[in-house]
């Protein structure tokens, strides 16, 4: 089990992550957010750049989608489902940095970045989740067309890709100019209209 202290550190750098960039949060930052002293702080990290890895294996982990139990016979359900998994995603990034509920969405896309930059191995990480998420969708799409849900003579691939470009799409637009409505619901009306397109 994660200590007190640690967890807290880890919450906190977190939250500034998602607030700025990694060059522009500093170590008195930090210290002075988490109320420890310097020795406190090396007690448990070693340096700014391995809080940050730390913060950022745990990023990935919250933003992880797993389809395996998602409904694999229909399109509709299964971007349904893809939604709330979304909006399970944040509800517990909101929880964990202690985030209001439906607050417009951090942006995700800073950290995301200097990650890419620090750590090619979440380069890595990046891709295989991608091609992850574009077989899961690919195989649904392909099941819907054969089903007569959905009708397209766009191949099953580059049907997922708008797909999940949208996800990422809606999310720029969304923290760029928030909505009263959460992101997840801006995110299923975009998807909504996507799939009406298709729709035999």
């Amino acid at each position: 089990m994660m200590n007190d202290t640690k967890k807290l550190i880890i919450k906190v750098g977190l939250k500034l992550f998602l607030q700025k960039s990694y060059k522009e949060v500093t170590m008195k930052e930090l210290l002075y957010a988490t109320h420890l002293s310097k020795g406190a702080f090396y007690h448990y990290f070693e340096s700014k750049e391995q809080l940050f890895k730390v913060i950022v294996s745990l990023f990935f982990n919250l933003g992880t989608i797993d389809y395996s139990e998602f409904p694999q016979d229909s399109l509709d359900q299964f971007y349904h489902q893809y939604v709330d998994s979304v909006a399970e995603s944040m509800r517990q990034l909101n929880e964990y940095i202690g985030g209001e509920e439906g607050a417009a969405p951090y942006n995700y896309f800073l950290i995301l970045f200097d990650a890419l930059r620090l750590f090619p191995e979440f380069l890595e990480m990046e891709q295989k989740q991608y091609h992850q998420d574009l077989k899961a969708w690919e195989l649904v799409i392909g099941r819907a067309k054969r089903k007569k849900e959905i009708r397209s003579k766009t191949p099953d691939q580059e049907l997922a890709r708008l797909f999940l470009y949208t996800t990422d799409g809606v999310l720029i637009r969304y923290v760029n100019n928030p909505r009263k409505e959460p992101y997840p619901a801006v995110l299923l009306e975009a998807l909504d209209a996507q799939y009406a397109g298709l729709k035999a």
